[in-house]
């Protein structure tokens, strides 16, 4: 939007794209990968998406958006952390319900990056901070369990990726038929059989589902990658092991930056945003464009923009 966006950005952005040599480009995917800053995180930095709605909304929020030629995916540019966790139909919601869908999209975040590190951490190094009939029964549970925790989980972990894996790659008709099968009749029949704790099930099928709650697939896969990390690292030193890994990964994760921008803004570096933080504001708020993203308009919309409730009262 050529009275909006702001033009170092889309000089950038197309001095990129002008400055690629290859022989092929056949997905948005690859382009993201062409035109990305280095990541050794694996982090996405772009925001890729397929819906309409939601590339015109960040167009008029003054971003870019990149469009392959018969690829159905459009690229976003540039994209902050908090855009990988908020869905176009929140700002469809009325503000109470939205927030609150945000508020479990960030626990669920922190369940599926964690969750299996602290049981390892806790079962290994911790057990006293669960209350004893707990422990009790976690440890009631494994005595028939031949393998060590670590086993036991990476065990459920990669059982429970190939199911999902497999439930993509067959024909939709008996994708469903795959999960129900591998979640429910294989993981009854691992805790029949002890190879696996009840307790394990229970905690891989909430990281699972947790998984299943972040609305952008390439962030959500980044978080199921490094839960493997923080399971060694949960084994090896416990909770120490657990805050060195975050120590390390938030150093990481605040250093990207996106086309420029800081991935982590508004909040490391602490920047006002105008409003346009995580948690939404009531629409008639909604008065100024992100700062972080430099728009030749910073309004857009007037102080008062229900006109026609105060034309009454006057």
């Amino acid at each position: 939007m050529k009275n909006i966006t702001n033009s170092d950005l889309v000089n950038e952005v197309k001095y990129r794209l002008n400055n690629l040599d290859t022989d092929s480009l056949l997905s948005a995917g690859e382009l993201e990968q062409f035109i990305v800053d280095s990541n050794a995180l694996g982090i996405p930095e772009l925001l890729a998406t397929e819906r309409p709605d939601k590339a015109s909304k960040y167009l008029l929020k003054g971003r870019v958006v990149v469009i392959v030629n018969g690829t159905p995916y459009g690229i976003i540019i540039p994209a902050v952390l908090i855009d990988f966790l908020t869905s176009p139909e929140d700002t469809n919601l009325k503000v109470n319900f939205a927030n609150f869908l945000r508020g479990i999209r960030v626990l669920a975040s922190f369940i599926t990056l964690l969750l299996p590190g602290f049981y390892v951490a806790i079962t290994s190094f911790h057990q006293e901070i669960l209350p004893t009939n707990l422990l009790f029964s976690i440890l009631a549970s494994r005595e028939n369990v031949p393998f060590p925790i670590i086993v036991e989980i990476l065990l459920m972990e990669f059982s429970f990726e190939l199911i999902r894996e497999a439930s993509l790659r067959v024909p939709s008709a008996i994708g469903s038929t795959i999960g129900i099968v591998g979640a429910l009749i294989l993981g009854q029949a691992a805790v029949s059989a002890g190879i696996v704790s009840p307790i394990l099930i229970i905690i891989v099928a909430m990281t699972g589902i947790s998984s299943f709650a972040i609305p952008d697939y390439s962030f959500g896969f980044h978080l199921r990658y490094f839960r493997f990390a923080f399971v060694l690292l949960g084994f090896m030193a416990g909770f120490l092991g657990i805050s060195l890994g975050l120590f390390v990964y938030i150093s990481l994760v605040c250093s990207l930056k996106s086309f420029g921008v800081a991935f982590t803004l508004p909040f490391a570096p602490v920047n006002n945003s105008n409003g346009n933080g995580y948690l939404l504001s009531p629409i008639w708020k909604r008065e100024y464009r992100p700062s972080y993203v430099g728009a030749k308009k910073e309004k857009e919309q007037p102080k008062i923009s229900m006109k026609w409730k105060y034309n009454k009262m006057k």
